[in-house]
């Protein structure tokens, strides 16, 4: 299970990666954009220093500021930051119980893999609401399903 979550980790950062330079080469980026962007981020971010129970205090807002010029070196922090954690799991992690509390200040609890499952998803939406925006500013939108990273490793090939 573990290396299934690497692979989804690793087309999340892809398909992030592929968004993000849609939105990095239009003549103006759309402000919600950028902001839908820098939320993908912030969700990486926070999960993670809550599995590593760190302060969460500064994650007070899930759509964060960010500067279209911060996200890539952000997005890349974050890869190498995932790829250390998951790294340092093994199988038998996977069904132990994280308390955490939501930006809201609500308590809750779920299972590890359930938390590494939401993160490795959860962008999955919104690369969709980026694609409409970037479409709608005139830029082309990319194609950032599992398939496409699929054809990009190649694993699937066109046929004759």
């Amino acid at each position: 299970m573990l290396s299934f979550l690497t692979r989804c980790f690793e087309f999340d950062h892809w398909a992030n990666a592929e968004a993000l330079k849609a939105i990095e080469v239009l003549a103006a980026p759309p402000e919600k954009a950028v902001r839908i962007f820098g939320h993908i981020l912030f969700a990486k971010e926070v999960w993670l220093v809550r599995l590593k129970r760190g302060d969460t205090a500064r994650f007070n807002d899930p759509w964060p500021p960010y500067a279209l010029d911060e996200c890539g070196p952000k997005l890349e922090d974050l890869r190498g930051r995932w790829a250390d954690h998951l790294s340092s799991l093994d199988e038998g992690q996977l069904g132990q119980r994280i308390a955490y509390q939501n930006t809201q200040g609500r308590k809750a609890e779920h299972t590890l893999l359930n938390i590494v499952t939401q993160v490795a998803f959860h962008g999955q939406y919104h690369r969709g609401q980026l694609a409409s925006l970037i479409a709608s500013a005139g830029g082309k939108a990319p194609g950032t399903d599992y398939i496409s990273y699929a054809f990009k490793t190649g694993e699937g090939r066109p046929l004759p």
